[in-house]
């Protein structure tokens, strides 16, 4: 996974970027999604697929690079498949936000299998790190928690979330993602 031309993509728009409060690097994020998605068995073009995410995630993102991310995935055999996958997730996450109200028919999970998956791999992930950095004094810390219940809970993971929890804060990076 780490030799992937789609790893490789979200390597070099990361590169040593680090979130703003804790100072974690931003690939962290990846590795640790990554690693619950491999727990968690979703398939190879998910976890593709997920390294792209945030390259393609906000509109302007999108805009900023999705011609040069269409353009490095066309030649690998199923690139337009995990393009695929990153767009629909995009589409999924975005339709609700940490700042939004949960819909009345509940959040909208997608048909794909391999979206859910690493919907799985980045709310785990977000969850993990909000409760390490966060929890104790985000001024929003009641609606954050709230959302990552809801989240864990459609995707079926709330039973899970504490040993992949675990997992994660118990692994050395440079993990071992396939």
């Amino acid at each position: 996974m780490l030799q992937s031309t789609e790893h490789g993509l979200i390597q070099t728009f990361y590169a040593d970027q680090r979130a703003r409060r804790s100072q974690v690097p931003f690939m962290n994020h990846i590795h640790e999604g990554l690693a619950v998605m491999l727990r968690t068995q979703a398939s190879p073009q998910a976890m593709r697929a997920f390294c792209l995410h945030p390259l393609v995630q906000s509109d302007k993102d999108l805009r900023e690079h999705y011609a040069r991310v269409a353009q490095a995935v066309e030649p690998v055999p199923d690139g337009a498949f995990v393009l695929g996958l990153a767009m629909e997730y995009r589409s999924v996450a975005n339709a609700y936000l940490s700042h939004a109200t949960l819909p009345p028919e509940g959040i909208r999970l997608s048909p794909l299998v391999e979206v859910n998956a690493m919907l799985v791999g980045d709310k785990v992930q977000n969850r993990k790190d909000y409760e390490l950095h966060h929890e104790q004094t985000h001024a929003n810390r009641a609606r954050l928690t709230e959302y990552f219940q809801q989240w864990c809970q459609a995707l079926q993971v709330e039973h899970r979330y504490a040993r992949l929890k675990t997992m994660l804060q118990g692994a050395a990076w440079g993990g071992d993602t396939g």
